[in-house]
This record gives C-alpha cells, structure tokens and sequence, in this order.
C-alpha cells in the first residue's frame, strides 16, 4: 500500500483508493486556525472551550483514521492476503517537512491500527523502503523521476499510464514480495511469492515487475 499526505490517505496494489488525505488535512487547518483564534482571547472561557474542541478534533482524526485502516485490512483479507506492505515510517518522516507534524502522527496512527486489525485475520504487515516507488514503472521497470507529474504516471519508456499512486502502490507490493521470497518454498523446491492486483495476481522472479494481467511462473 501506497500511503500519500495529499489526495487518498491510502492505494492499495488491488485498486482501492481509501480515505481523503486532503479532508484530514482541511479539518486540522480549521482546527488550528481556531485554536489560534481562542489563544489570541486569552480567557478562562477561551482556554476551556480550545481544550473542548481540542479534544473533538482528536476523537474525530483518531475515529477517521480507523476507518481506513479497517478499510486496508478488509481489501487484503478479502483477495486472500497473507500480509500487507506499507512504506517505512522513518524514511516517510525524512521526506516530510517540519510543518507536516500532523501528518507524520497520521502515519504512525495508520500504521499502528492497520497492524492490530490485520493481526485478528492473520495477516501480517511488513516495511519496505520507499525509494524510487513513485518514480518507477511497475510495468517495465523504467526509473525516471520524469515519469510522474502528480498524479499521472506516465512511463517515458514502455509508455505504461496509470494513477501514480496506484502504480506506486504495485511497487510497494512488488517489494515485499521479493523480501519474502527467500523464505517462501514451492511444492516443487522453487522460490515463491505472489501480490495481490486490480485484475489477477503476480507471481514474482528475480527479474520481474508487475502487470495488470494475472501472472503465474
């Protein structure tokens, strides 16, 4: 899963777009501004009402927040997910700015949630790290920082178009699945791992990358 501080909180490598991280990061703005607002008053009045309405903020992200993680772990339990991949939270934070707090707080809380509710299916949540995920075509493996122009994905080599998240997503897949394979034995002695698509399934080897088109081998 491809997890963004604007547009969708989360893509998932089968398609689904969940939550809106623009609306989470809206409601936190107007929160903030009054919060502001109420510090400038400086009454007892004030400061009473700026923790009530603190308080109300954080129930709301928090409640929000679970939502989507119980979204993610419904769509992995649903085609049949043994894990879920999400980026590594350390490197998210060194590409978020200062400014961004909120944002990384909503990263651990996702991640957090997303962990105790997968383990109730038995599924599993691994890192990976995020490097060159949103600039790589998951179709051929073309790695060009041109590739992307916000949320277009357009490969400037194979031609490959999608969303940028969702292509970003299949990437993060793509990751664990090579992570595990190592792991992972076939009946036949044979190294094996597959990832879940939007249409089918992908069965990894040392040289592949995904398609849209179920994949065995």
């Amino acid at each position: 899963m491809d997890c963004n501080v604007d547009d969708h909180i989360g893509v998932t490598s089968t398609g689904a777009f969940i939550g809106n991280a623009d609306y989470l990061n809206h409601q936190r703005r107007e929160f903030e501004k009054r919060r502001a607002s109420l510090q400038q008053t400086g009454t007892r009045s004030s400061h009473l009402t700026f923790q009530r309405i603190g308080d109300r903020f954080g129930r709301w992200s928090e409640d929000y927040l679970h939502q989507c993680s119980k979204a993610i772990v419904e769509e992995a339990h649903r085609h049949g997910c043994t894990h879920i991949a999400l980026e590594n939270l350390e490197q998210i934070r060194e590409r978020i700015s200062d400014e961004k707090k909120f944002q990384q707080w909503a990263f651990n809380a996702l991640q957090t949630m997303v962990e105790y509710k997968a383990e109730e299916y038995g599924i599993i949540v691994e890192t990976v790290k995020p490097q060159y995920t949103s600039q790589q075509c998951s179709k051929c493996g073309c790695t060009l920082e041109e590739n992307r122009d916000g949320q277009h994905f357009e490969c400037l080599d194979c031609s490959y178009t999608a969303n940028a998240d969702y292509n970003a997503a299949k990437n993060v897949a793509r990751k664990l699945a090579f992570k595990l394979q190592q792991g992972q034995k076939s009946p036949a002695g044979g190294a094996f791992c597959q990832y879940a698509l939007q249409s089918g399934i992908m069965t990894v080897s040392d040289t592949s990358v995904s398609s849209d088109t179920p994949v065995s081998g």
